[in-house]
């Protein structure tokens, strides 16, 4: 029995030793340019240059086999391609890719809020892309994913981001409209100014995806 148990021990420390293992400098490099290039993503951008970012963090995740951030990135990429394909089947695609990604992100950071945050992302698009059809499945996949973020890190900006902007979107007689989105985007607002990414690698977006809608809530 104290083998068994001595084995189960190292293992599990192997495990995360694997886990806990930095990027390499020069995969560093590229995450934090690939991060820059996320980061200035517009409506403008073409969807040859998103795909292009996809594969480049794609590439780096499968060099750097215990790492979630790269399939993390990936994976919210194809989120943002999910909202600009050019139709539905491209954008369920994309989506389907993005949810591979967020996958393989969990198996190697289990219980983490950016990948709950990544994974009511994943919804959000996926009901964007038909509400009238979509809203009664993937609108409790949402709130599901939303609210065990925010009881796995009650600090972190990004579920008010996204609950925000979902509220703001949604005709007041349906729940939404500024009266009820302002309170929770105000929320994230405070939160974004606050809120310390664990790395330079670590996600910090948020603002720039409110800024557009802010002035609603004047």
């Amino acid at each position: 029995m104290y083998v068994v148990r001595l084995v189960f021990l190292l293992t599990a420390l192997w495990a995360f030793t694997a886990r806990a293992q930095p990027l390499s400098d020069s995969h560093q490099q590229a995450m934090r340019q690939g991060i820059a290039s996320l980061n200035s993503l517009s409506a403008q951008t073409p969807t040859a240059d998103m795909l292009a970012l996809a594969n480049e963090f794609a590439r780096i995740a499968s060099a750097e086999k215990q790492a979630w951030l790269p399939r993390y990135y990936a994976g919210l990429t194809y989120v943002y391609l999910g909202f600009i394909g050019k139709d539905q089947a491209e954008k369920d695609r994309f989506l389907d890719r993005a949810d591979t990604y967020l996958n393989e992100a969990d198996k190697l950071s289990p219980n983490n809020d950016e990948l709950s945050v990544l994974r009511a992302y994943i919804a959000q698009s996926r009901m964007s892309v038909d509400l009238a059809n979509r809203w009664q499945t993937y609108g409790p996949q949402f709130e599901t994913a939303i609210g065990k973020a925010i009881a796995q890190n009650p600090g972190n900006p990004r579920p008010y981001v996204l609950k925000g902007l979902g509220l703001i979107f949604t005709p007041e007689n349906f729940g939404g409209g500024p009266k009820t989105a302002c309170p929770v985007l105000k929320t994230a607002t405070e939160k974004l100014a606050t809120f310390k990414p664990a790395s330079d690698l670590a996600p910090a977006w948020g603002q720039s995806h409110i800024d557009p809608v802010l002035g609603q809530c004047d």
